[in-house]
């Protein structure tokens, strides 16, 4: 409904606006007053994904960009985007492109 969809976009606007933060959805649902399986099945509905999956997709994208148009470490990148174990980044951002936020940058930088 309606107001499930706005709120949604509310937790979707908190969720992205600071990456080091890891908000649950039990806290989300708290917060927000919604239900947490009307939460997910919202977000799901509007995003086209889990809230899980989406904003692990939505670091790495955000990462790539970082590592494109930034001088930032890669243990920087990795801090920004919301991942404090940078080896635990490495291997999430290797799965994801399939190469190391190194050899990411290299190819990508312009």
């Amino acid at each position: 409904t309606s107001p499930h969809v706005e709120i949604v976009k509310e937790i979707h606007k908190k969720l992205i606006s600071d990456l080091q933060k890891r908000p649950t959805i039990e806290g989300l649902s708290k917060e927000f007053l919604i239900n947490t399986a009307t939460l997910k099945s919202t977000f799901k509905g509007i995003y086209g994904q889990p809230v899980g999956s989406y904003m692990k997709e939505y670091r790495m994208q955000k990462a790539a960009i970082l590592l494109r148009q930034t001088r930032a470490t890669i243990a920087e990148v990795a801090n920004q985007v919301g991942y404090e174990n940078q080896s635990y980044f490495f291997r999430q951002f290797k799965k994801r492109f399939g190469m190391t936020p190194r050899s990411y940058r290299i190819t990508h930088q312009k």
